[in-house]
């Protein structure tokens, strides 16, 4: 999917009434191709069965315009104009933004978009977002595209911190047995490419260290995407030697990744 847009800024001075503009092309990134073209361990399936709690694309997440990408955020420091940069460094977090529903809540930094005008085209959508004198005040050097759920509160909120949270899905391994749940449990690393998963666990007063061949973004013929299949390719015990674990009858300790 290529896609490409084209904003405009009008803003209007209260007292005087005056209006300025500002127009430009800009570059829509990767996101949406990540998200239609990804699905580690099949998150977008429902592959568990009566305990599978999945995400519903609909309505959620498609149609594309306005819910994958009905959000809007604007920025008080400029940013990289590149397809790979999705996410934001915490140094510029947004001053305002800006979802694909009118902004109900308390929350001063957010806007709301106008629905009447928002609407599909021949070759494309268009989106207008609107902001009150009191709305989203602060320096805007940049803006940017980002999901209707993104658009709520860009990246947290005081007013409501649950909305950028998005449960995609839920699982119960309950009953895959207790030793094979710490083995996912003490996972420190992911190698994606190669679907292998590291797990790191005490054993007696050693380490036991242990690589999974685990279906991530290929599926062997044996396999299933339950987050549960996984086989043993190498294990080791390591001898400890510049630290210990707690315990004295029986040891305990945690490896965690960082």
């Amino acid at each position: 999917m290529k896609l490409k847009g084209h904003v405009l800024i009008e803003l209007t001075d209260v007292d005087s009434g005056r209006v300025e503009k500002v127009e430009k092309e800009n570059l829509v990134t990767n996101a949406v191709n990540h998200l239609l073209g990804l699905n580690p361990m099949g998150v977008f399936y429902s592959a568990g069965g009566a305990f599978d709690d999945h995400l519903m694309w609909n309505d959620e997440m498609l149609p594309v315009c306005p819910n994958m990408i009905g959000g809007l955020l604007l920025f008080g420091r400029a940013v990289e104009e590149d397809p790979e940069n999705i996410y934001q460094f915490s140094g510029n977090m947004p001053v305002a933004y800006a979802s694909n529903d009118v902004n109900s809540t308390a929350n001063l930094a957010r806007g709301s978009m106008n629905l009447t005008e928002s609407k599909a085209l021949d070759n494309g959508y268009k989106f207008v977002w609107e902001f009150s004198p009191s709305q989203g005040n602060g320096t805007i050097a940049a803006l940017a595209l980002t999901s209707a759920r993104g658009g709520k509160n860009g990246f947290g909120s005081m007013v409501d911190d649950a909305s950028p949270f998005f449960h995609i899905r839920d699982v119960n391994i309950g009953d895959l047995g207790t030793e094979r749940q710490m083995v996912l449990f003490e996972a420190v690393e992911m190698d994606f490419e190669n679907d292998l998963m590291y797990s790191i666990t005490f054993e007696d007063a050693a380490v036991r260290v242990r690589k999974i061949r685990i279906p991530v973004f290929s599926i062997g013929l044996n396999e299933r995407l339950d987050d549960s299949t996984y086989q043993m390719v190498e294990e080791q015990v390591i001898q400890v030697s510049t630290f210990r674990f707690v315990g004295d009858y029986s040891k305990y300790g945690d490896f965690l990744d960082g």
